[in-house]
């Protein structure tokens, strides 16, 4: 079965991460250092549409792409064009699976050098650290994480931006290239324990299952997949680290050649740190002082990412309050440690960013975990 629990109006958690408005010198600043996305990807994506009967054309027009700029694979296009190209491939198709559809014809080597280095790795879990480690090489500005929780190993998706319909195509195809795709590299299918999603269903909820292999928990706290730690350990068939080892220098360097590559790390610096003094909230002037800059440059650069520092305080507690309540943390402990001064305040706030109060997804993970086996 499918879980779903009623969520607050995504209108509010997008105003929370969007841009405030800035002086047009700045603006353009921003817009010079948006982030990007391989054009091989959206080229492959518009080809696809095509095939299923789309307008190219049209498609390409509603996303304000140019059809010269998909003509370098090597290019790179404005990661919010490929999102408004996803959501006009969807309308265009009528099929709210198109995102887990095209996914499922992506292979390692679309990916270029990056995915060969992937394929090159000696286990599984050392090409998710490589894919994760140079993740700007093709996508700058969503975030990928993998973290260890025991027998479990989390890996978390974060898109780009304000909430928007593209964002939930993307969890689902970030779903099915880890769970299906990558599995194809190990010989199998990673089983997954649980597969959770912030976005709110959108067409069969079944059948999605059944294409990810997993049980599936929609507008939850955060997007991961829960899978046992023991995939990680798992040999590729291709594994050669003499040409890995080569692979790796050519994918550092392209990385390192990006635009935005010192930028972009601003916002994962901010999280981290945010990580480590939860309790203090967010602290600008503390915060500017450890990344060596000021207060207003810190804010101009996480704008200029498409976010602010609130919105990744919501972000960081938001994980992390999840991460306590499924370890059967008493309430009023787990909002101390993310900074609320009364448990009331974090009632508010996980009821704003879930629809639900903390006990009740308590509740519902145990019911999931019970499901699942985890």
């Amino acid at each position: 079965m499918t879980a779903r629990a009623t969520r607050a109006d995504p209108r509010r958690q997008a105003a929370a991460g969007a841009t405030t408005a800035a002086p047009r010198r700045q603006a353009a600043g921003a817009l010079a250092r948006a982030p990007t996305i391989w054009a091989r990807v959206a080229g492959q994506l518009a080809d696809h549409a095509a095939r299923r009967g789309a307008d190219r054309a049209a498609l390409l027009e509603a996303a304000g792409l140019a059809p010269a700029a998909l003509a370098d694979p090597d290019a790179r296009v404005p990661l919010t064009a490929f999102y408004a190209l996803i959501e006009a491939a969807v309308a265009a198709t009528s099929d709210p699976h198109f995102g887990l559809d095209f996914a499922g014809r992506l292979r390692p080597e679309h990916f270029d050098a990056l995915g060969f280095l992937a394929m090159t790795s000696p286990t599984l879990g050392e090409a998710f650290r490589r894919m994760l480690r140079y993740q700007q090489l093709w996508n700058e500005g969503e975030r990928y994480t993998l973290e260890l929780r025991g027998a479990h190993v989390h890996l978390g998706f974060t898109p780009f931006g304000p909430e928007r319909p593209a964002h939930g195509q993307m969890a689902e195809m970030f779903a099915l290239d880890v769970l299906v795709n990558a599995g194809r590299m190990c010989g199998d299918p990673l089983p997954a324990a649980l597969v959770r999603f912030r976005h709110a269903p959108a067409g069969d909820p079944g059948q999605k299952e059944r294409q990810l292999g997993a049980r599936l928990l929609f507008e939850a706290p955060v997007t991961e997949l829960v899978v046992p730690a023991e995939v990680l350990d798992r040999p590729l068939p291709h594994a050669n680290e003499a040409l890995a080892g080569f692979l790796e220098r050519q994918v550092g360097a392209m990385t390192a050649r990006l635009p935005g590559a010192a930028s972009s790390a601003v916002a994962d610096r901010v999280r981290a740190a945010l990580g480590e003094r939860l309790r203090e909230g967010a602290d600008l002037p503390a915060l500017a002082a450890r990344l060596r800059m000021s207060p207003r440059t810190l804010q101009r650069r996480l704008g200029d990412e498409g976010t602010s520092l609130h919105a990744l305080l919501d972000e960081v507690r938001r994980g992390r309050a999840a991460a306590l309540l499924e370890a059967n943390m008493a309430i009023g402990e787990v909002a101390y440690l993310l900074g609320y001064s009364e448990a009331s305040a974090f009632h508010r706030a996980f009821r704003r960013w879930t629809g639900m109060t903390p006990e009740a997804f308590r509740a519902r993970a145990r019911g999931g975990r019970a499901a699942s086996g985890e």
